[in-house]
């Protein structure tokens, strides 16, 4: 099979360079950018013998497709999109479907399945000569449709079968012990068990059409449970009669029953459309109101216009930035792990929430459970989740951050609204482990809690969470300068957490005494957590520079204030390390708090001061695994550790299971697959290790292997995008936008 491997992957690499070409006339992104990033797509070239586990993604940032063909059977697609909240709070797939030819171009011969990065495609080849047929598979990046594109050297027919994921209206009554409880986290102890409806197949003839409704809903048994249920009526029902579902659609194809769309006659070319829609409506009939105006619109556009839009997006997203590493196999599986995570992210990162942390909308079939589980259910982690949001701004994705962004501050008034129902006081709190409308997962509340805190220590005062979205904001607007951004976004979201901050503990001698508090996940009842020191310095620090016009002084005397009140960061007796807390237990998790100061606080590092206290810290850290959300290869790459960084990167590059085939399909972790968390770490520290910033500098190369080569562009802080090539620590080019910033570029000395 590697002699046919090999031709295919030639044959497919200039097809593609002429249908790149064709699809994309006026292409931005380099011809050497093109070549090498085609180089990374991935090929296979047998079908599937495992079903889902061995699916390949595609989207267009709201909507994703899993893609497997079956061994000598059909084309099949999990589909799945940010907004489906199921009645029972799950984030559920919008269906499943099957797309069939006749005769079957899989039942022998020569196979071939391509993600074609450059345009954000999967091109599937079967058969040869007067046999063969290609398949296309691309989901439209300004459209909400799915496109199946076939053609054929003879007539083909095709049919087109939705398999209803959900047939009947399910109770979940499991509790803890059920195998599906893990999907479940946050109701899954409900003394009302929770429940979802059946989907429905609506009868067409012109299509298939098919939705799920939610005719019930869990928001105010939350809000009552968490004793706020007085303002259940003051904010919208994010559950109720939320209505997904899709519609699959075909020239030259009818209606066979409820289920199957077919092709009336055969012919060489076979297109079939699969529209997708979530919306909130008072009934059925304005869902489907609004799905028809969909498919006009989209069905007005020709589809030769559509795909090359659909491919000058692609190219200009690929043109943003890219980072391709070499001089050693490592460094080429980094670069392919980068590639293929920074794909996964905007195939969903433009939808309307953010992505989920425990596999996104990509989860598949894995360990007997299907495309709607998940463990850990619908919540949202902070710790997990902004892993995969700190590498979008170098990156320039920064549209890909808004779903993360606009869930927080439209959460805003609720999380005010609770802190002063709880504590009496300004402010607001947001919890660790977060619904996607704001407040605790209730199974992390409690069912039966009639106190001001979570009835789980794990996260019962982590409040950590708000500062480091606070940090995440102010390097948005360190990069774009946006006044907009953070008079809407940064100065609100401060107002309130500071707030929160300087209200909530006593002050003894002027100085904060956080306690009780946690110190992330990993102590409890601490004193003083060098998270909520590291994180309140940072933020007060960068909020004091935004421009007067943006912050008054009323306001940055309150930060003032609360800076001056800060208590010290924890240190060892002799002042060489960093603590966890003043005060603190035994462990209780696998996380480094004092090392927050590196990442993501940016206290200390490469070029900061008292860069041997960081060091000593990192050094004697507790915890030092890779995968999942741990930062050790971030910080690594902050402080200089180039090996260090090496060995921790390619550990989450390798963090596969063997059964699942994509390459960048995470394991699980402590997650659940595709654990995105993982690829986020790899993701920033790699940026990290090539670029960082610095009171007006541009820090290159602090930790690239001297054995790597590097050719990126990223971007830097004040709309400054950096372009260059190097091996280890010499730059062999460098070319800086706008020029002038070419003066703050520097290299630093990591031996010294």
């Amino acid at each position: 099979m590697k002699c046919i491997y090999f031709s295919l992957r030639c044959i497919g690499l200039m097809l593609l360079m002429l249908a790149s070409t064709a699809g994309a006339a006026k292409r931005q992104l380099p011809g050497d950018i093109v070549r090498m990033l085609s180089s990374y797509n991935v090929i296979w070239d047998t079908p599937s013998r495992s079903g889902s586990l061995e699916s390949m993604p595609v989207g267009n940032g709201d909507i994703t497709a899993n893609v497997w063909v079956e061994d000598g059977g059909d084309l099949m697609m999990y589909i799945g999109k940010s907004d489906t909240w199921s009645e029972a709070t799950r984030l559920l797939k919008v269906g499943r479907v099957r797309v069939s030819l006749s005769p079957n171009p899989f039942k022998n011969g020569i196979f071939s399945q391509e993600l074609n990065l450059i345009n954000g495609e999967i091109l599937i080849t079967a058969g040869s000569g007067a046999d063969r047929t290609t398949i296309k598979v691309w989901v439209d990046a300004n459209s909400p449709v799915i496109n199946v594109d076939a053609s054929s050297a003879k007539p083909t027919s095709m049919t087109c079968v939705t398999e209803i994921m959900r047939p009947h209206d399910v109770t979940f009554t499991g509790g803890g012990g059920h195998p599906l409880s893990a999907s479940y986290t946050g109701v899954r102890d409900s003394p009302v068990p929770p429940s979802e409806s059946a989907d429905v197949l609506v009868p067409c003839k012109d299509r298939v059409e098919w939705y799920h409704r939610n005719t019930s809903s869990m928001f105010r048994t939350i809000l009552e449970k968490q004793n706020v249920g007085e303002l259940a009526d003051k904010y919208a029902d994010p559950f109720i009669n939320r209505t997904f579902g899709a519609a699959i659609t075909g020239k030259g194809m009818i209606a066979v029953n409820d289920s199957t769309l077919a092709s009336e006659r055969p012919a060489k070319k076979q297109n079939v459309s699969i529209v997708a829609l979530t919306a909130q409506t008072d009934n059925v009939a304005q869902w489907q109101s609004r799905l028809d105006d969909i498919l006009k619109t989209v069905g007005s556009i020709p589809a030769k216009t559509a795909y090359m839009r659909h491919c000058s997006w692609w190219d200009n997203f690929w043109n943003r930035s890219w980072i391709f590493l070499s001089g050693n196999e490592n460094a080429r599986i980094v670069t392919e792990a980068y590639l293929l995570q920074r794909y996964m992210i905007a195939c969903q990162g433009r939808g309307a929430y953010p992505i989920k942390f425990n596999g996104g909308t990509l989860t598949f079939d894995y360990k007997g459970k299907n495309g709607d589980y998940r463990n850990w259910g619908p919540g949202y982690w902070y710790q997990n989740c902004r892993l995969y949001y700190w590498p979008l701004t170098a990156s320039g994705d920064s549209d890909m951050k808004k779903a993360w962004f606009d869930m927080y501050m439209n959460n805003l008034a609720l999380q005010s609204d609770v802190t002063r129902k709880y504590y009496g006081h300004d402010g607001a709190f947001f919890p660790e482990t977060t619904n996607f409308f704001g407040l605790y997962i209730q199974d992390d509340w409690g069912w039966n809690n009639t106190g001001k805190a979570s009835q789980t220590r794990w996260i019962r005062y982590h409040y950590e969470g708000a500062l480091e979205m606070l940090a995440e904001m102010l390097e948005e607007y360190n990069h774009s300068r946006d006044e907009a951004f953070a008079k809407n976004y940064i100065v609100p979201f401060a107002t309130q957490v500071i707030s929160f901050f300087a209200n909530h503990w006593p002050t003894i001698n002027d100085r904060y005494r956080f306690i009780p508090a946690n110190s992330l996940e990993q102590y409890w009842d601490c004193l003083n957590p060098i998270d909520y020191i590291a994180g309140l310095t940072h933020d007060i620090n960068e909020l004091k520079k935004l421009p007067e016009n943006i912050v008054g002084s009323k306001l940055r005397e309150e930060w003032d204030n609360c800076l001056r009140r800060l208590p010290p960061l924890p240190k060892t007796p002799d002042g060489k390390r960093l603590l966890p807390a003043e005060e603190y237990g035994v462990d209780r998790n696998f996380e480094n708090p004092e090392c927050y100061t590196i990442f993501p606080f940016k206290l200390y590092g490469m070029g900061r001061p008292d860069l041997d206290v960081a060091l000593n810290t990192f050094n004697h850290r507790k915890f030092k695994h890779s995968n999942c959300w741990s930062q050790c290869a971030i910080q690594a790459a902050i402080l200089g550790q180039s090996q260090l960084m090496e060995e921790a990167l390619l550990k989450n590059a390798t963090a596969r299971d063997p059964e699942v085939r994509f390459p960048a399909f995470w394991k699980p972790g402590s997650d659940y697959v595709p654990d995105l968390d993982n690829g986020g770490v790899l993701a920033t520290a790699v940026q990290h290790m090539l670029i960082d910033n610095l009171d007006g500098a541009i820090i290159l190369l602090q930790a690239l292997p001297d054995n790597w080569e590097a050719d990126f562009k990223l971007r830097a802080h004040d709309n400054t995008v950096v372009r260059a090539k190097a091996k280890g620590k010499t730059l062999k080019e460098l070319q800086v936008t706008p020029r002038s910033r070419a003066n703050d570029v520097i290299i630093p000395d990591n031996n010294k």
